[in-house]
């Protein structure tokens, strides 16, 4: 395993669960009133629980997390979705990696 440390300002390593908070964030106030820190632990717990079980993703061919990955649990050889580039990390790796 390989640590991985980006410079300061460049937090592409915080990527998929910055975007993953910013989806909570966005979608989560609308799905729940949020009143105090009760309120807002519930809310956070059961958008976790709609994300990985109910909400199905485009880039799981319309499944959700949780069935993909009992798919993978179950089969000997699990099917691959691929991961649409980044273009961010792309060009990153263009001014810093070379």
């Amino acid at each position: 395993m390989k640590p991985s440390m980006s410079r300061v300002g460049h937090c592409i390593d915080n990527g998929p669960t910055e975007g993953f908070w910013g989806i909570v964030k966005s979608e989560m106030y609308q799905m729940h009133e949020i009143t105090d820190e009760t309120s807002l632990k519930h809310a956070i717990k059961d958008y976790i629980r709609f994300y990985s079980e109910e909400q199905s993703q485009d880039r799981y061919h319309c499944k959700t997390p949780l069935e993909v990955r009992s798919e993978a649990l179950s089969s000997d050889k699990p099917v691959g979705y691929s991961i649409p580039p980044n273009k961010r990390i792309q060009k990153f790796k263009e001014k810093w990696c070379t």
